[in-house]
């Protein structure tokens, strides 16, 4: 189904341009040698692969300024790097081939040098019946010493939906780029997720990730320090509820000299909900004096919830320092009996602690009414 007539049946009624239709075919034979995985540790054996359709039901919301250049992902002229299309990165080849190829909506957003834009772009994309099949192509360009902060905001209108996104960044010299994914599908949706980022010198990039929903929720994210003094952070907070199953990665990879990382996770499982946690810090050759941390922290609310967390270290360089941490445990009964004897009930305790956690990563989205629904939704799904 996902062959070469459909591949060049999409390039002809999109009018794709000739260096994307490069890309995507450069993609496609990556495509067809590969096989879909097996998530052994979560009992999945495969994933249903719905029908290809046409998506149109993505919003960008933005101010226009000068030095942002935001066009649709087909329309774009330049053609992708061929470092972006050969790295390493994604849950899976296969599924990160799919979207590159194939995929039905997304996004090049390109900032001039020494510009900041100074409000955020919200790209807003939701299932529907009309819409269930979502394959999402962005790439962020940041020029020297810019700046800018996107937002990637997946929702569905309770459909047995399919969501399979990729997210290319390039951060040039100095520039500074924050990427905030918040996943919020319902318990009919599956969502899959490839983010790489490519860091030269003193770039910085900071990665958000709020998984709340789907039935099945995968996201790798790998950032690539290629220079000297580059930065790579990722924040993210998760709530596994249901029978869901998380399987979350999460790879910084250092190969310039005095490169920083930090990988800081909190999350919360209740219910039968399943999570694998891979965090990987990576020190390679040339990389010397990089620094990088990695944390998870997760919170059981019931005995019936699994948890796996699988941090490493991989170290080719001598002169580094990497540390990683991972706990899993109930809630702190200290902390829970000294709010209960100011009155709350252990529910409501417990739905305290959770959002305390999670609070600095959801107070640097930097949109008020984006901050209040999360927080809503989070709590209507402790509540529950």
């Amino acid at each position: 189904m996902y062959n070469k007539t459909l591949l060049d049946k999409i390039i002809i009624q999109s009018k794709i341009k000739e260096p994307g239709q490069e890309s995507r075919r450069r993609s496609f034979e990556r495509y067809e040698k590969e096989i879909y995985p097996i998530w052994q540790r979560l009992k999945i054996k495969k994933t249903t692969l719905p029908d290809y359709q046409k998506y149109n039901n993505q919003k960008t919301l933005m101010y226009r300024q000068e030095g942002l250049h935001v066009v649709p992902i087909h329309s774009q002229e330049v053609l992708f790097p061929s470092e972006l299309l050969e790295k390493s990165y994604g849950p899976s080849i296969k599924h990160r081939t799919l979207t590159e190829a194939f995929s039905n909506t997304g996004t090049y957003i390109s900032v001039d040098e020494s510009i900041e834009i100074t409000e955020p772009i919200i790209i807003q994309m939701s299932l529907d019946q009309n819409n269930p099949l979502l394959l999402d192509h962005h790439v962020i360009h940041a020029m020297k010493d810019s700046h800018v902060v996107v937002v990637l905001d997946y929702r569905d209108e309770n459909v047995d939906g399919f969501h399979n996104g990729v997210l290319n960044i390039i951060a040039e010299e100095g520039a500074d780029i924050q990427v905030i994914k918040l996943q919020n599908f319902s318990k009919r949706s599956t969502h899959i997720f490839s983010g790489l980022a490519l860091v030269k010198r003193d770039g910085k990039v900071t990665f958000n990730s709020i998984d709340l929903g789907s039935t099945l929720a995968v996201t790798d994210f790998s950032t690539y320090l290629q220079e000297d003094n580059s930065e790579g952070i990722v924040e993210s907070i998760y709530l596994g509820d249901g029978k869901i199953k998380m399987d979350l990665s999460y790879n910084m990879y250092h190969e310039g000299r005095r490169s920083e990382s930090n990988i800081l996770v909190k999350g919360a499982l209740l219910h039968e909900a399943h999570k694998v946690f891979r965090g990987n810090l990576f020190f390679n050759k040339g990389a010397k004096r990089a620094s990088g941390s990695e944390q998870e922290y997760v919170i059981l609310l019931n005995d019936t919830v699994k948890s796996d967390s699988i941090p490493a270290l991989m170290c080719q360089e001598d002169d580094v320092q990497g540390e990683h941490a991972a706990s899993a445990g109930q809630v702190d009964e200290n902390k829970l009996f000294y709010l209960m004897s100011r009155g709350l009930t252990e529910k409501e305790a417990k739905q305290l602690m959770i959002m305390a956690s999670f609070a600095p990563v959801i107070d640097q989205i930097p949109i008020e009414g984006l901050q209040e629904m999360l927080e809503k939704e989070i709590s209507t799904r402790l509540s529950s």
